[in-house]
Parts: structure tokens; C-alpha cells; sequence
């Protein structure tokens, strides 16, 4: 077998596991770009996943509604677009999907 056979056999595999390993790649977010909750919003939210799993990517449902103990302020457990979400005017005002948020100490 030629260096030249091998080489263009070399690219063309080369060419077909590229695709593969980056399909494979983990879309989660990394601890960077986590945002930080208290740990009441980070186990409702984790709760919710379990208990009320999301039925598919169109489903929009407000899960529960109360005040956060943590944070003394409204916290909301949701289901937007098929995400878990938490949203907290204390910690997470915004709203944050669930593999976006970490728990952190905190005190107010």
C-alpha cells in the first residue's frame, strides 16, 4: 500500500468520525455558565423533573407557585417549552432551566 493510498484513507476516515465524536459532545452547560440558586430553588427544581416530567417539547405549565423559604420572596417551578425551569426574585429572577442552576449558600 502507497503513503498517498494511506494518507487519503487517513482524511476520509478522518471525515466520517468528525461528525460521530461531535454529535456525541454533551450539550449541557458546564459549571462556568451555571447559575448560581439557593439550595430551596435547586431541589424544587430538581424535584419537579421527577415528579411532574415534562410531556414534550411544546408543553408550557406552571408546576407550583409559593414563597421561597430561603430567599423570602415568590418562587415559581415551571415547565416552559418542555424545560424544567425555576424562577425566584431572590435568586433567579430571570428564570433558569434546570441544568443551569448549581446550589449555593444563600443567606438574606
Amino acid at each position: 500500500m502507497s503513503h498517498k493510498s494511506l494518507y487519503f484513507r487517513c482524511i476520509a476516515w478522518a471525515a466520517v468520525a468528525l461528525p460521530l465524536v461531535s454529535c456525541a459532545t454533551p450539550q449541557h452547560g458546564t459549571q462556568h455558565d451555571k447559575v448560581g440558586v439557593c439550595q430551596e430553588c435547586f431541589d424544587a427544581v430538581r424535584a419537579a423533573r421527577t415528579e411532574h416530567p415534562a410531556s414534550g417539547p411544546n408543553q408550557n405549565e406552571v408546576i407550583n407557585t409559593y414563597e421561597c423559604p430561603c430567599c423570602k420572596s415568590e418562587m415559581s417551578i415551571y415547565i416552559q417549552n418542555g424545560v424544567h425551569m425555576v424562577k425566584c426574585a431572590g435568586c433567579a429572577a430571570d428564570g433558569v432551566a434546570w441544568d443551569k442552576c448549581k446550589p449555593v449558600d444563600h443567606q438574606k
